[in-house]
């Protein structure tokens, strides 16, 4: 049986790295996922964290420390959107706004893997979703 990969929104990379806002059990089963290499992250997630740093509405202070430690101390693996993960993301229904929100769907979509996200907008569409 092939396994599940999961793509973590920004938000659900944020809180499993900190180990804050998520249960003992999201920690766990993603740090296990990890570790048969079925986790991911978009690099869109790391620009999306520094803009959130910036305005102050996260708290990290060097964000090119954070993504070294995160790319050095995770078993989650980094993937770089494509052209057309771009594309696809201006091509899905309306229900959500956020550039960001649509082009993890799009990456999830074509990666196959489930969006692990809390996020009630990104359910709508038509993408297995996550939240432990």
């Amino acid at each position: 049986m092939k396994s599940k990969k999961y793509l973590l929104d920004t938000h659900a990379l944020v809180f499993w790295v900190a180990k804050e806002k998520v249960s003992t059990d999201f920690v766990a089963f993603f740090d296990n996922q990890g570790k048969k290499g079925n986790v991911y992250f978009s690099s869109a997630s790391i620009w999306e964290i520094a803009l959130l740093a910036r305005k102050g509405r996260i708290k990290i202070k060097d964000v090119h420390s954070w993504k070294t430690d995160l790319l050095n101390n995770s078993p989650a693996r980094m993937i770089a959107p494509t052209a057309e993960d771009m594309i696809d993301s201006t091509l899905l229904p309306g229900f959500h706004k956020d550039p960001f929100d649509r082009l993890l769907i799009a990456q999830a979509k074509n990666i196959s893997a489930v969006l692990v996200t809390r996020d009630q907008d990104i359910r709508r569409y038509d993408i297995d979703t996550f939240w432990k």
